[in-house]
């Protein structure tokens, strides 16, 4: 009898111990240690991203209120043609600025939702690496984790696209007034 308790209790200890030790398998860890250097690269593109989109902006809010500055001076101007080309480059430039601007607005919101969730990542693989979390949390939580991961891949594109549509048409428009510019120079020398 003394035997059977013994043993009930060596086994219960057994049982218990086991169970405080949540182990995770090595393929779960190394999706979780793969998902965690997918996430921190795509953090760096981003990172890079809008730093280009910060640049941009700027650029293009500087001629936008060059354009804007140039309609004042049109009044000087006969060709009711570059009078027209003017404020269509103005507006345009305006219109590409706020774009961009918003852009950048939206970024910073989502920046701090992207650092938020990335120091939920660590604390929470931290928590699966010292066996705090049982292998199906772990499992659930990676799958959360890659669905945010898949949200955020899908808004980066969606910016991404939008700025090079906006970069674009700033470019051309920047492009169109250097023109214009310099064939109106030698009348304003006059």
């Amino acid at each position: 009898m003394k035997t059977r308790a013994i043993a009930a209790f060596i086994i219960a200890g057994a049982l218990s111990f086991t169970a405080c030790t949540k182990k995770i398998d090595e393929k779960t860890m190394s999706e979780i240690n793969q998902f965690g250097t997918e996430w921190t690269a795509l953090g760096e593109q981003a990172s890079t991203w809008s730093q280009q989109l910060s640049e941009t902006a700027t650029q293009a809010t500087e001629f936008s209120t060059r354009q804007a500055e140039m309609i004042n001076t049109t009044a000087n101007i006969k060709d009711a043609a570059v009078k027209t080309q003017i404020a269509e480059m103005s507006k345009v430039s305006s219109e590409d600025a706020a774009k961009l601007n918003n852009m950048v607005s939206e970024y910073g919101t989502f920046k701090t939702t992207w650092d938020a969730t990335t120091q939920q990542f660590n604390e929470w693989k931290d928590k699966v690496t010292k066996g705090q979390v049982t292998p199906e949390d772990a499992i659930k939580g990676l799958a959360d984790f890659k669905t945010q991961m898949s949200d955020a891949q899908a808004r980066f594109e969606s910016w991404n696209t939008a700025y090079s549509e906006v970069k674009s048409s700033c470019d051309q428009n920047m492009a169109a007034a250097d023109e214009l510019a310099k064939t109106m120079e030698p009348t304003s020398k006059k």
